[in-house]
């Protein structure tokens, strides 16, 4: 395991990185709800690909919960958090490896 102050800082910068990429996701939803009940007509295919977002929003935010859970088990059980272990329960292929890189995150 690497020192904790770097595992942490990695964490946050995850995190941050993460919570921002969510943040634009649901601007961008919030708009194409705001347009259609302006509008007053049932929404166009595209608009309902767009809202199909909200589902991956969910599945991203119910993965993070879980992997926090995960850390914060380790830590209450261990004392240092191992955070590639903490991913491995991460679902969505794409988050985990996300977290489980995250100080490629860093440099993004």
């Amino acid at each position: 395991m690497e020192r904790p102050g770097k595992a942490l800082s990695e964490l946050c910068a995850a995190s941050a990185w993460e919570m921002e990429q969510l943040r634009g996701q649901m601007q961008a939803l919030e708009d194409v709800v705001l347009d259609v009940l302006e509008r007053g007509t049932p929404p166009t295919s595209q608009e309902l690909r767009s809202l199909q977002d909200f589902d991956l929003v969910i599945q991203t935010l119910a993965g993070l919960s879980g992997f926090y859970k995960r850390v914060q088990a380790q830590v209450d059980e261990s004392g240092p958090a191992d955070l590639p272990a903490a991913a491995a329960g991460v679902t969505l292929e794409k988050l985990r490896e996300r977290l489980r890189s995250a100080s490629s995150l860093a440099s993004t």
